[in-house]
């Protein structure tokens, strides 16, 4: 026979006993309301209030469901998640670092993976590493024991940071980055946003190219130059000497390396600048008006990574727009999967497609002479 009622349900005078978080004259305690509190007031034993707020609620007929839902919500009962988190061994937490929380697109990727976390009752605990090491493998060590997963998105993998989550024994998944490794990874389709930008400029007239962009150390740069390097190869564009720029960090001085790409024959000048990076592309807008170039006329400047900010620059910026927020929301699903079935994809490419986002820093190039 279902489980119904196991003692009177309490008058609301309270002749049969306060309920939980209620005094006899009806004011409510300050006290956090516990299972026995709804169990008094809706009229039941505890063990099935707690069997029916935790979703096991087939011995309890639907009269009973109700009334136990109804005084939870009457006494402003909430599950101690703490509680719950220690019986099954899960914070309900994930970790996740961005290498700048300065850096635009970055926080496309903490918006989905927050919404993630969200739709799956998780929460997001989101560190900065100011792109340093050293901190990213503090970060790890000091939560290692508080989440059940860490999302890394860190610009650069060291020997140093791997091993100490495989010593703890975190799962983990690499955003927008990979290594060297067997390591479960979440990137986009960086090779189709190349050849999104790269065919935009050629669309346009133009035949020779200057790459700028950062370190190959980093994966994305790493991928985006590959890409352009064979797309380039593809159309028999020209990539004269000293065409490639590499910087160590995004926003370091251009200008030595800009102008020497302008010195000697005009006919040998590139006449665009593909970007790999949104800072580095406002970077080379800034430092060409430096020069007393101007944008588009004189020369396009095409970026990777859109965000509001792009359309707001010296310059609108062209710019290819990655799924971010997908690709954040992937991670956190990766995490929970591994989390709940021992087993994920170890490279997941998002399937969302880039989007080139034309601006008014191209234009068609018109040949003079």
């Amino acid at each position: 026979m279902p489980e119904d009622t196991e003692s009177k349900r309490p008058t609301r005078d309270g002749s049969e006993g306060a309920a939980g978080g209620q005094a006899a004259s009806g004011h409510v305690s300050r006290q956090r309301p516990t299972i026995r509190d709804v169990a008094q007031l809706a009229g039941v034993h505890p063990s099935t209030v707690s069997r029916v707020l935790n979703g096991d609620d087939s011995r309890a007929v639907a009269p009973t469901r109700q009334r136990i839902r109804d005084a939870a919500a009457e006494l402003g009962w909430r599950p101690n998640s703490i509680a719950r988190s220690l019986s099954i061994g899960r914070s309900y937490a994930i970790g996740m670092s961005i290498p700048s929380f300065t850096y635009p697109p970055h926080a496309a990727m903490i918006a989905g993976a927050e919404r993630a976390a969200e739709e799956s009752g998780n929460i997001l605990v989101v560190m900065d590493t100011s792109d340093d090491e050293e901190r990213l493998q503090s970060q790890l060590i000091r939560l290692s024991d508080r989440v059940d997963g860490f999302i890394v998105s860190s610009a650069s993998l060291s020997s140093r940071v791997i091993p100490v989550l495989e010593e703890r024994q975190i799962p983990f998944v690499l955003l927008n980055r990979r290594t060297t490794g067997s390591y479960r990874s979440i990137i986009g389709r960086d090779e189709d946003g190349v050849r999104l930008a790269i065919g935009h400029l050629f669309d346009a007239g133009h035949r020779r190219f200057a790459y700028v962009g950062v370190s190959d150390e980093i994966d994305t740069a790493a991928r985006r130059l590959q890409s352009f390097s064979a797309y380039a190869d593809e159309l028999g564009l020209s990539i004269g000497e000293g065409a490639t720029i590499r910087l160590r960090n995004a926003l370091d001085d251009l200008s030595q390396p800009v102008a020497q790409l302008f010195q000697g024959r005009k006919e040998e000048h590139p006449t665009a600048f593909f970007v790999d990076n949104l800072l580095t592309a406002a970077n080379s807008l800034t430092t060409l008006r430096n020069l007393g170039m101007r944008v588009p006329e004189d020369l396009s400047v095409i970026g990777f990574d859109d965000a509001p900010i792009a359309a707001h620059l010296s310059v609108p910026l062209t710019t290819v727009q990655m799924p971010n927020e997908a690709m954040g929301a992937a991670a956190v699903r990766s995490i929970l999967h591994y989390l709940e079935e021992g087993d994920a994809e170890l490279e997941l490419v998002v399937p969302d497609a880039p989007r080139l986002v034309v601006r008014g820093s191209t234009t068609t190039y018109v040949r003079t002479g």
